[in-house]
């Protein structure tokens, strides 16, 4: 039965190493290179979202590589919305470094 309170997020889905096919979901300008779990949690708590880590989950389509991914709770936003605000969170910790 699938839960309709959470969405699942997977670093693949901001790394600008990989095309849209292969499982990226936003546009190359909001991407970045390798990103962690651990900086995908960062963005979330800063945007007052309750996250969870299932650090030994692989995304499907790369099932061989065990990055991990996000349990978030849903809240008033969509997921595509979500992604590309955590995307843009990410870049900004990015820059900031």
């Amino acid at each position: 039965m699938r839960k309709r309170d959470i969405f699942i997020v997977y670093p693949e889905y901001f790394d600008s190493k990989l095309t849209r096919r292969e499982g990226r979901r936003v546009p190359l300008n909001l991407a970045v290179p390798n990103p962690r779990i651990d900086e995908l949690v960062s963005v979330a708590r800063k945007l007052g979202w309750r996250v969870s880590v299932e650090a030994d989950a692989a995304y499907p389509r790369c099932w061989w590589n065990r990055r991990g991914r996000l349990v978030v709770e849903k809240n008033v936003m969509k997921k595509g919305k979500a992604i590309l605000t955590m995307a843009r969170g990410l870049k900004g910790l990015r820059g900031a470094k």
